[in-house]
């Protein structure tokens, strides 16, 4: 972009209630994703998560001087420009929609249920050498997401490839002005996102809707294409057959169609997240580079690492090159210690506090990559295909154990999204984090979770805290468990203990005393009915006085735990509980003059007692992806835990399996090793037949006694070998099949993965 504040207004409408000349070359919805500043314009969205008017001032003290707001600021600050619209997203939209105007080139807008980001990715692969393209970074495809990958059009973008997504009727509309394809492509229809919609069919005719004013749409059709495909399956065939048309009514001969899809490769979507060496975290998205992509990786390294060290090893961009002022802007605003770069191409003009360092390839960056430190460092990997930076993932990987428990981090945001439209916009959000995040990540998730914006974090013990604190988390954490022997640590780090007994208050008051503390928050747990630990109600009293005659302490909030809240057979019992739950935090409400916060509900309760929701409720298993209410909330599990063949071994009719011989083949067969046994989680009754792994979509049964480190599986017949992957829950078994194999809960499943099992985070 490259527009005066005058056509600024004159694109958004709304009216100035200060003014102040600006060339605007770039827009921000977030904050935390700064560039150039004195050129930005900062639109202050409103969203559920957060509103970014709140966050004005902290950007005038960084520079910003244009903002597009709705409501009233105030703020400190000289030579501003601010615009006031109705609505700031609708805004944002009608910028996109006239920058889209400023471009007589051909756009290609893609949408349909599967398959949109592929097909936007691979038509990018075999029309790159002919055209220079803006697409859509990632899967950018909302209202919000379309509108910002509109604005990466330049003068030097000779063809668009956009994708546009809808959940809900009359949103295509809009999409369609602001993308304004001419040429339109629908991508395989089903039932995905059929919520907001009457039916299938009013879910098409919507969809369709971006191609009002298109030249040609094309779609999936029973016709023969005479290509040979580099793919066997079904999905990739029908995607690729949508690239063809494409390419063939832009006029490409056939042989060269044909030589390019010999060309395609597979498109790799997440952004991976793993546990490097020296107690680094390495970013892993090594599969494809463009200023666009690289912006969007470096807004989220710099979400979860602002106050640590980050390094950046990056390759050369191939529609683009390093010198481009906007890559020199992104990094020097990012604060990097360090940045390798591979290929031929020098990166020149970053800031003389930044080290940089050149090699000619990935091999000779791996060679040297042991002379640097990377301890405690963020290291963002972003490369062209072409250069093969898995490799460098995998030399800067911690562990190795072949048995992954993969976290999809998109859909934990999902998942929270679902419970947030559930609650009050004034109900505050703790969510537990305790017994390593319920298995999947000790310091990962919850890092995403102040990203997104909780009000709390839950934990057990006071060391779970310390472990996050250490790791940079700023936001209010609760200690359910804390030991008086921890207090002295549990203050150090500005934790907030549960308090449920005068015991324990009394240490906890002695130790404030002598490290001269007055009014530090403790949250009073109430006994009504689980019969674990809290005050009942004949310790109130007592209660009161002992905190009003200790200013050492102030009570943050009162609370209690249900403990039936998932069953619809114990509902009297629930609401007793709620009753008791009622009267008793009146009691002690009654006696302090300052506000004091209440929470009862758990995931069960905020599905099944929603009434209940007082100040804050607390999320536990349902982030997770478990459904523990009556009403089938549609949120999904977060992680698919998956192993690979590390040998394979035909045996006779008679041969014994493992340990004690309980599995004796009756004919012959041939079975698999996995590297996972009991101490990975995979509970030792599971074996002898009782439970099936996945292999391609196969029942695999366990065969013979699981072992410690290693069991094994029946694959006769299934042309198994080594290195293929095998699914222990996902995809075709859940983790409540794997629970009521086991004879027990989802929570035990979870959290008896052995952290030694590689935790790998992905992100779109």
């Amino acid at each position: 972009m490259n527009y005066s504040s005058k056509q600024l207004v004159e694109f958004i409408g709304g009216e100035c209630e200060l003014y102040n000349e600006q060339i605007i070359t770039h827009v921000s919805t977030d904050s935390r994703s700064l560039q150039n500043t004195g050129n930005t314009v900062f639109f202050a969205l409103v969203t559920e998560k957060r509103n970014g008017h709140n966050f004005i001032q902290d950007l005038i003290d960084r520079g910003v001087k244009t903002f597009v707001v709705s409501q009233g600021i105030e703020f400190n600050g000289e030579g501003i420009t601010i615009i006031k619209v109705s609505n700031t997203l609708e805004a944002l939209q009608s910028l996109a929609a006239n920058h889209r105007k400023q471009f007589d080139i051909p756009v290609i807008g893609i949408t349909g249920s599967y398959g949109k980001t592929i097909v936007k990715e691979w038509l990018y692969q075999l029309l790159s050498t002919d055209y220079n393209i803006c697409r859509s970074p990632k899967s950018f495809n909302s209202q919000l997401g379309v509108s910002l990958s509109i604005l990466l059009l330049d003068s030097t973008s000779t063809l668009g490839i956009f994708e546009a997504g809808i959940s809900e009727s009359g949103e295509m509309e809009k999409l369609e002005e602001i993308i304004h394809p001419t040429i339109g492509v629908l991508t395989k229809m089903g039932e995905a996102h059929q919520s907001g919609f009457n039916s299938f069919e009013q879910k098409l005719a919507e969809k369709k809707q971006l191609f009002l004013n298109s030249d040609i749409v094309i779609e999936l059709s029973e016709d023969k294409q005479d290509y040979d495909f580099p793919f066997s399956d079904k999905v990739s065939i029908e995607n690729c057959s949508l690239c063809i048309k494409v390419l063939e009514y832009l006029g490409y001969e056939k042989a060269l169609i044909q030589e390019r899809i010999n060309s395609l490769s597979s498109i790799t979507l997440r952004l991976e997240m793993i546990n490097g060496i020296h107690n680094s975290t390495i970013l892993n998205d090594g599969y494809n580079i463009s200023y666009s992509s690289l912006a969007l990786s470096v807004q989220y390294l710099n979400q979860l690492a602002a106050t640590f060290p980050k390094t950046l090893i990056i390759s050369q961009i191939p529609e683009s090159n390093l010198g481009d002022e906007r890559i020199i802007q992104l990094i020097n605003s990012s604060e990097f210690t360090r940045v390798l770069v591979v290929g031929e191409e020098e990166l020149i003009g970053l800031e003389n506090k930044v080290q940089v360092d050149h090699f000619k390839s990935t091999e000779e960056l791996i060679s040297q990559l042991s002379q640097y430190d990377f301890r405690n460092h963020f290291v963002l990997i972003k490369g062209a295909r072409k250069f093969r930076f898995e490799q460098i993932a995998k030399v800067l990987e911690e562990k190795n154990h072949r048995t992954q428990l993969e976290i999809d981090l998109n859909q934990l945001s999902r998942n929270l999204d679902i419970y947030r439209n559930k609650i009050k916009s004034n109900t505050k959000l703790m969510v537990m984090v305790k017994a390593f995040s319920y298995g999947t990540g000790a310091i990962e998730i919850p890092r995403l979770l102040e990203v997104e914006g909780v009000d709390y974090l839950g934990v057990a013990y006071t060391d779970e805290g310390i472990v996050l604190r250490n790791s940079g988390i700023k936001i209010p954490i609760m200690v359910m468990n804390p030991e008086p022997g921890t207090f002295a640590d549990l203050i150090k780090y500005e934790l907030e203990p549960e308090v449920y007994s005068l015991e324990e208050l009394d240490e906890l008051v002695k130790d404030l005393i002598v490290l001269d503390r007055k009014e530090y928050p403790i949250h009073i747990k109430l006994e009504t009915g689980m019969n674990r630990l809290g005050f009942i109600e004949e310790e109130i009293p007592k209660l009161i006085q002992y905190l009003k005659s200790q200013p050492e302490v102030y009570v943050k909030s009162i609370f209690s735990h249900l403990s039936s809240a998932d069953d619809k057979l114990q509902k009297e019992f629930t609401l007793d509980q709620l009753t008791k739950f009622e009267n008793y935090s009146s009691q002690i409400l009654s006696a302090f003059s300052y506000p004091i916060e209440r929470h009862v509900l758990n995931t069960a309760g905020i599905d099944n007692y929603n009434d209940y929701q007082y100040n804050m409720v607390r999320l536990g298993i349902g982030l997770y992806g478990i459904n523990a209410g009556e009403n089938n909330i549609d949120v999904k599990p977060i992680s698919k835990l998956k192993s690979v063949i590390i040998q394979t071994k035909k045996l006779k009719n008679g041969d014994s399996i493992g340990y004690g011989r309980k599995t004796i083949a009756n004919e012959n067969m041939t079975i698999a090793m996995l590297p996972i046994g009991y101490s990975d989680g995979l509970r030792r009754n599971l074996g002898n037949g009782k439970f099936n792994l996945y292999l391609n979509g196969k029942p695999c049964p366990i065969v013979g006694n699981i072992c410690m480190d290693i069991c094994m599986i029946d694959v006769t017949g299934l042309n198994a070998k080594v290195g293929d992957e095998v699914e222990l829950f996902g995809n075709y078994n859940s983790i409540e099949d794997v629970a009521k194999a086991m004879n027990t809960i989802p929570y035990e499943v979870l959290t008896s993965i052995s952290q030694r099992v590689k935790r790998v985070y992905y992100k779109d």
